[in-house]
């Protein structure tokens, strides 16, 4: 999924800096390696490395990972060489004696939605094995009590127009949104029309994804099941208490 929308992923997620403050504040916290399951193309990395944070990223889709190997790039070699970058899948993956075990394992933002129940329950037993005792686990979600609600009427909504800074090609991205509550799922088409800057044929990319989503007491569950305490729940990263009116659904469990 991510490797078709990589080139537009930046565009559309680079404004996301809310999380940066809680995400260094947990770092700074963790006394160790850092782990982030779901790297991307490092737009949670470049800060960690920069606060002096050395930090594994982990990741499934290689074009994903090769943007962000082009961002850290960017970087002083001295704070470039505080990431590794490593593809492989968040369930099965199995990092080298000398990358682990971490402080803490942050899964940011709505990356654990893509998993089915099967998939979260093998990522969890896997980070679980990558953490040193009482490490920390940070879970970054929607909350599920909003993706509940999102109306059954599949309407077309344009959410996003840009320009390519590869390209200077203008992408429009549009959403389409079927629920299903009863399997707790949200089906989603993301398409992205791209009119080149030279005139001539639109070209559209089109994305399907499924958005798996489970509420708190859910998920206390199987983190119980993973070996890890519930410690907090968060409605936002400000750290306000989780209800149903909440923005996020901000998790943080200890191992133990």
């Amino acid at each position: 999924m991510y490797d078709l929308m990589a080139r537009y992923y930046d565009q559309t997620h680079d404004a996301l800096t809310e999380d940066v403050p809680l995400v260094l504040e947990l770092a700074a916290q963790a006394n160790g390696r850092l782990l982030e399951l779901g790297c991307g193309t490092g737009r949670l990395l470049v800060p960690l490395a920069q606060a002096g944070h050395r930090v594994v990223g982990v990741d499934n889709a290689g074009a994903m990972l090769a943007r962000a190997d082009k961002r850290l790039a960017q970087l002083p070699v001295t704070i470039r060489e505080r990431v590794t970058l490593v593809e492989a899948d968040m369930t099965t993956f199995t990092l080298a004696a000398e990358l682990r075990p971490a402080a803490l394992c942050l899964v940011p933002y709505n990356t654990l939605l893509h998993l089915d129940e099967g998939a979260l329950r093998q990522t969890l037993r896997q980070a679980a094995t990558h953490l040193a005792a009482n490490g920390r686990l940070f879970l970054d979600l929607a909350n599920p009590f909003t993706l509940a609600s999102v109306p059954d009427d599949q309407a077309v909504t344009l959410e996003a127009t840009f320009t390519d800074p590869e390209t200077d090609d203008i992408v429009l991205q549009f959403a389409s949104y079927r629920p299903d509550d009863e399997a707790q799922q949200l089906h989603i088409i993301w398409w992205y029309d791209e009119a080149p800057a030279t005139g001539g044929a639109i070209h559209r990319t089109v994305v399907p994804v499924t958005y798996h989503y489970r509420y708190p007491h859910e998920l206390e569950l199987l983190l119980h099941e993973a070996g890890f305490r519930l410690e907090a729940l968060y409605g936002g990263y400000d750290k306000r208490p989780f209800d149903e009116l909440s923005e996020r659904l901000l998790v943080t469990a200890v191992l133990g």
